[in-house]
């Protein structure tokens, strides 16, 4: 069987319900110091001063300078400016060589280089010229656990801890270390270890439940992380972030009801949150008759931000399936408003006009869209509408015309492939499926098409193919169907018999599955089971090939 790769719902933003509260929490550096010329700033920067006996008005002027040089080249390396980043830091070294901070943006400038020996060599002179320097210490753990170094990334991280106890990345590198080195029930100990340490800061104690959690949801033991976090709000009644967490460990251990009864708790206390109000009318999305409350909820949220366009979209979304699309137009233009440099606005008018059933104004909005900013979503949602209208000339076409642009895309390949199989032009469906999985021979729905169309040639080349898709993905129905019945096209009647009865266990309502098991049977000599099984087809959809075999029998 040929299975075809369908387009998702063009819907521009269907979010999970399920944002696990198990944020970074990370801990303030400026609540932690640890003594002379050392400054846990609110960029966290571990600063040096160049004369430690200067009056304290100019240590602290010299300290705003290195910010200010930071937040420079931090803005120059976020935007990918990166030679001009790396002049800004030779200059600041020449200007100020013992400074441990700029040696640290040297280090960073060199990790994106992917020299890795320079920015250890980086670190480590940064360390020389400021022995407390958590930042240089961080680096030199993460890339000793990069190379696989655990013994010396252990050393890095307990050099951190001894800095600063609260320091989460640390506790990241010593139990990533243990989990890499498959000790988990060390990695285990070790953070139920430091939660006990760090248990007078709620911002650390956050910081070692989240790496918890992630040892607790390896292991599949989701009900550790609700025991943990209740233990927390027991201790932290009224804390918000306490509070978050348990809601987050309650979804995890799907007991919405008792989230919702926190997310409600959270939003009582601060009725301008954001967060909590936008998961709360996620959550209640999957109610009934929770619209009303739902766009509420993301109406005061998306007042209280100052960056409303994920609250907007996700309110046109439920307003599209209130199938108030009037309001949903006015909040589609606000967001294309936001972001006139984005398809998120088109995006959302496409979806609204389909939803309508609207094919022609929708598939115009999403061109639209396309034009800004070509992207694959753009192009599928295209595709979506070129099907729906019975337009398959229209989708090749535009589909060449990229392809010219891209001539690599496998992408636009095995798009291309799959309209021209489905157009019954095979011959062009396989030069594309070929082109696509030269490149990305992994793809078990290339795979399987191209099986199937060489097996309607007669291709030898059908049976290793099947089998390769197969292997990708036992657990697909249509691919167990596309090698099982390829298995009895070339003799193989036993082998067969078992992979087609995989099939149709796999989705028992795969009628073509149940037709070809059938075959299978009558191959081997079941002529009962087939019979049967002919029978019950017969009873569903009056198969005009099942009905010739039960006649043959």
């Amino acid at each position: 069987m040929s299975v075809y790769l369908k387009h998702k719902t063009p819907i521009f933003m269907k979010t999970a319900l399920l944002v696990f509260l198990l944020t970074d929490f990370s801990v303030n550096a400026a609540s932690y110091s640890t003594g002379d010329n050392v400054s846990y700033d609110r960029f966290g920067l571990d600063i040096n001063t160049s004369n430690p006996t200067s009056k304290e008005g100019n240590q602290k002027k010299e300290k705003e300078q290195v910010i200010n040089n930071y937040q420079l080249v931090d803005a120059l390396i976020k935007q990918k400016q990166f030679k001009q980043a790396n002049e800004e830091v030779a200059a600041l070294l020449k200007q100020n060589p013992k400074q441990s901070v700029y040696h640290n943006l040297k280090a960073l400038l060199q990790l994106v280089d992917k020299d890795f020996i320079a920015a250890e060599q980086s670190y480590q002179a940064a360390i020389k010229l400021n022995s407390k320097n958590l930042t240089a210490y961080n680096g030199l753990a993460n890339l000793a656990l990069h190379h696989k170094h655990y013994s010396q990334a252990d050393d890095y991280a307990k050099a951190i801890l001894a800095i600063n106890p609260y320091a989460i990345n640390a506790y990241r590198v010593l139990a990533d270390s243990a989990l890499k080195q498959n000790n988990i029930g060390t990695a285990e100990k070790l953070l139920l270890d430091a939660r006990i340490k760090v248990q007078d800061n709620i911002a650390a104690e956050l910081g070692v439940l989240k790496l918890l959690g992630n040892v607790y949801i390896s292991k599949k033991q989701p009900k550790k992380i609700l025991s943990l976090a209740t233990d927390l709000v027991k201790r932290n009644q009224k804390n918000i972030s306490a509070l978050s967490y348990l809601a987050g460990a309650q979804l995890i251990n799907k007991d919405e009801q008792a989230a919702e009864k926190i997310l409600r708790q959270i939003i009582t206390q601060q009725p301008n949150d954001v967060q909590h109000h936008f998961l709360l009318a996620k959550l209640l999305s999957k109610q009934q008759d929770k619209e009303t409350e739902i766009v509420k909820l993301l109406d005061t949220a998306a007042l209280n931000t100052d960056k409303p366009t994920s609250i907007l979209i996700y309110k046109t979304v439920i307003l599209i399936r209130q199938k108030q699309f009037k309001q949903a137009f006015n909040v589609a233009k606000k967001v294309d408003k936001l972001n006139p440099t984005s398809i998120l606005g088109k995006s959302l008018e496409g979806d609204i006009y389909l939803a309508q059933g609207n094919y022609k104004d929708a598939l115009k909005s999403y061109q639209q869209g396309y034009q800004i900013i070509p992207n694959i979503k753009g192009l599928d949602a295209i595709l979506k509408v070129l099907e729906i209208l019975n337009k398959p000339e229209e989708a090749l076409a535009l589909l060449e015309k990229e392809l010219v642009k891209r001539k690599e895309s496998t992408t636009i390949q095995f798009r291309l492939a799959r309209i021209y199989q489905k157009v019954g032009k095979n011959d062009l469906a396989i030069k594309y499926y070929e082109l696509a999985l030269s490149k990305q021979s992994d793809d078990p729905v290339g795979l399987n098409n191209l099986a199937w169309l060489y097996s309607q040639k007669n291709n030898l080349k059908a049976l290793k193919t099947a089998e390769k898709a197969y292997r990708l993905a036992p657990k697909s129905a249509a691919i167990a169907d596309t090698y099982g019945y390829i298995l009895l096209k070339y003799g193989k009647k036993q082998d067969s018999l078992k992979v087609l009865q995989q099939a149709v266990r796999l989705n028992p309502n795969l009628l073509d599955s149940q037709l070809h098991l059938a075959e299978s049977y009558i191959a081997n000599g079941y002529k009962n089971e087939a019979k049967e099984l002919l029978e019950y087809l017969i009873s569903k959809q009056r198969l005009p090939k099942a009905i010739k075999l039960l006649e043959g029998l």
